[in-house]
């Protein structure tokens, strides 16, 4: 699942021409504390509502161009991206560009979260289970074989590359509710496992488990 899949062009952008309060008005209509500016078809950034309550009405966008937060991901980001990206700053709407940096349209919380659980509980039930691991260690049909062992099978895969050490990080979508004895092989083989999440973990403990992943994905 990457960044591109989960745009949702209905909410708006801003223009440098807007005014304060037509940015104000933006966001309560689209119940978002967040709205991205364009410039030239390029994303700037984002404008926070609360930066803006202490602006005149009528002050143009152009002239809040300080408070931008300049946070952005590319299409071709996997789904975990946007996502600790978001959890990190608390936003609501986070802009999505092509490799060159043109605009193409936002990703919104809800329905980053939304996309979240669906990844984890569509079309069978099951759990994730993330792995890393130097590229060249990367086995398609080792990672099978070891949850086929346990009687489960993996019904989906993605990969992407830590750009902070270059490792690969692997994410399992099986068809398993335990993954205890998944977990147990994976270990036994020596795999690093970041994190897992199951279905059959009680909500403390899926909390626990996404805050424990997004202090590794701050690293």
């Amino acid at each position: 699942m990457t960044a591109a899949e989960l745009i949702k062009n209905t909410i708006p952008y801003l223009k440098t021409s807007d005014t304060v309060q037509q940015a104000l008005d933006l966001m309560h209509e689209y119940h978002v504390s967040d709205l991205p500016v364009v410039i030239n078809n390029k994303s700037a950034g984002i404008l926070n509502e609360a930066d803006l309550e202490d602006a005149a009405p009528d002050a143009l966008v152009e002239t809040q161009m300080p408070l931008i937060e300049p946070v952005k991901v590319v299409a071709s980001d996997f789904f975990l991206a946007p996502l600790k990206m978001m959890y990190q700053r608390q936003i609501s709407v986070l802009p999505v560009v092509k490799e060159d940096g043109e605009y193409i349209g936002v990703i919104a919380a809800d329905d980053l979260l939304k996309a979240a659980a669906h990844y984890n509980a569509a079309t069978e039930p099951g759990g994730i289970i993330i792995l890393q691991m130097a590229p060249n260690d990367f086995s398609i049909s080792e990672l099978g074989r070891i949850v086929e062992s346990n009687d489960a099978r993996i019904i989906h895969l993605n990969t992407w590359t830590d750009p902070s050490n270059g490792q690969l990080m692997i994410a399992i979508k099986i068809n398993k509710t335990d993954l205890q004895d998944v977990l147990a092989s994976f270990e036994r083989y020596e795999y690093n496992v970041v994190q897992y999440f199951g279905e059959n973990l009680s909500e403390e403990e899926l909390r626990l488990n996404f805050d424990h992943l997004m202090n590794y994905l701050n690293i």
